[in-house]
C-alpha cells in the first residue's frame, strides 16, 4: 500500500538515508527508534511536511512524493494534538472539511458517526482549554478520521496521557484500527503499547533503518546486538557455538539453546521476562542455575532482579508478589532457569 524506495530528506544537522519500507493494506505499522534516530521526520516527510530530497513514496501504486500535504489523502495526530484552541470541538473536527472538498452530506455523516463512536456528544461546545487529555485526543481523532484518509499517522498518540487514560485510550485506538479497516501508521516509544497495538513495524537508528518486519519478530529475533538492547534484551553475551550447548566467552558457563546459530553468529541474548525464579516445586528448566540476588530494583508493577551465578551475572523481570510470596531480597541466594526457545542469537 505504502512504498518508500531509497528515500532520503538532508537537513543541515541530520538525514534521513536509503530508507525503503513496505506497509502493507490495514497493517498498524509501528516506527521505533532512539530519541532522535529520526522517526517522528520520517512521519513527517510521509505526511509531506519535510518534503525528501531523494527516493519515490508510493501509495496503492500512486507516485504522491511531490504532491502538496492535502492532496496525500493521509492524516496526521500529533501527541500534543495540535487542536486550535479559539474554535469548540465541532469546529475543530469540521476545520479540514473544506479544504478536502468534501461534500456536507458525507461530512455530516462521518461526523455523525464518530461523534458517536468516541462519545463526543457532551463536549461539542466546549474549546480545548476545557478538556481533559483523553478528551483532547479523542477530539483530534476525530478531526483526522473525518477526512476519511487513506492512511492515519499517529505520532506519539498516547504519550501525553496520564496513566489512568491511557489504557482506554489504546483500546480505542486498536477499535478504530480493527472495525474501520484503518491503515496505521505510528511513532511510539512505549513498547507495550507496540505490542499491543502493531502487526508490523520498523527499528530506526541514525536515520537508517536498520531491522524491519513482523512485531514479534522484532523483539524475539532482534537481528544486532543494538536492536537487542534497544527492544529490551539483556543479559546479552559473546557465545562459543557447540553442537549442544552454547558457551559463554566470559566464563566457562554453558546453557541449552533450542537451535544452533547459523555460522558467523557470535552473540545471544535472553529477554528478562523470560528468566524465571523457582520455588515451591515449579517447573524445572534445562537451564538451571543457582545464583545470588545482588540488586533488586522497581520498574511500575514489576522488579528488575540482578542475580550472580559463578562469574555470570543475569537481570530477570518478576512480579512484585515475589517480595512477599518468596522473600526475595539482595544476598539471598535463589534458584532460577529459563527455557532453551528463550536463547536468541544474533550479531
Amino acid at each position: 500500500m505504502i512504498d518508500l524506495k531509497d528515500i532520503g530528506l538532508v537537513l543541515p544537522d541530520f538525514s534521513l538515508e536509503e530508507i525503503n519500507l513496505t506497509i502493507r493494506e490495514n497493517d498498524f505499522f509501528a516506527l521505533i527508534g532512539p530519541t532522535g534516530s529520526g522517526k517522528s521526520l520520517l512521519l513527517e516527510g510521509i505526511m509531506g511536511l519535510m518534503p525528501f530530497t531523494s527516493g519515490s513514496l508510493m501509495l496503492r501504486d500512486r507516485n504522491i512524493t511531490d504532491l502538496p500535504p492535502e492532496k496525500r489523502n493521509l492524516a496526521i495526530v500529533y501527541q500534543d494534538f495540535a487542536l486550535f484552541p479559539h474554535l469548540t470541538v465541532k469546529q475543530n473536527i469540521f476545520y479540514g472539511v473544506p479544504y478536502q472538498g468534501i461534500p456536507d452530506k458525507e461530512a455530516g455523516q462521518r461526523f455523525d458517526f464518530l461523534v458517536s463512536t468516541l462519545g463526543l456528544s457532551g463536549i461539542l461546545k466546549r474549546r480545548p482549554y476545557h478538556l481533559s487529555g483523553g478528551e483532547k485526543q479523542r477530539v483530534a481523532l476525530a478531526r483526522a478520521l473525518i477526512l476519511n484518509p487513506g492512511v492515519l499517522l499517529l505520532d506519539e498518540p498516547l504519550s501525553a496521557l496520564d496513566p489512568v487514560f491511557h489504557e482506554g485510550a489504546k483500546e480505542m485506538v486498536k477499535t478504530i484500527h480493527d472495525e474501520m479497516d484503518m491503515t496505521i501508521v505510528m511513532v511510539s516509544h512505549d513498547f507495550s503499547d507496540v505490542l499491543y497495538l502493531a502487526n508490523r513495524g520498523a527499528i530506526i537508528r541514525r536515520g537508517r533503518i536498520v531491522q524491519q518486519g513482523d512485531t514479534l519478530d522484532l523483539f524475539e529475533r532482534p537481528n544486532s546486538r543494538f536492536t537487542a538492547s534497544f527492544v529490551g534484551m539483556k543479559n546479552i553475551h559473546a557465545v562459543d557455538p557447540g553442537r549442544g550447548r552454547i558457551r559463554i566467552r566470559e566464563n566457562r558457563l554453558e546453557i541449552q539453546a533450542a537451535r544452533v546459530p547459523d555460522p558467523g553468529i557470535g552473540h545471544m541474548g535472553i529477554r528478562p521476562e523470560d528468566i524465571q525464579l523457582k520455588a515451591n516445586g515449579s517447573m524445572e528448566f534445562q537451564n538451571s542455575f543457582s545464583g545470588e540476588i545482588t540488586r533488586i530494583s522497581s520498574h511500575n508493577v514489576f522488579l528488575n532482579v540482578h542475580l550472580k551465578a559463578g562469574e555470570m551475572g543475569f537481570e530477570a523481570v518478576w512480579p512484585r508478589s515475589h517480595l512477599r510470596d518468596y522473600g526475595i531480597a539482595p544476598g539471598k541466594t535463589v534458584s532460577f532457569g529459563f527455557h532453551p526457545e528463550a536463547v536468541h542469537f544474533f550479531n
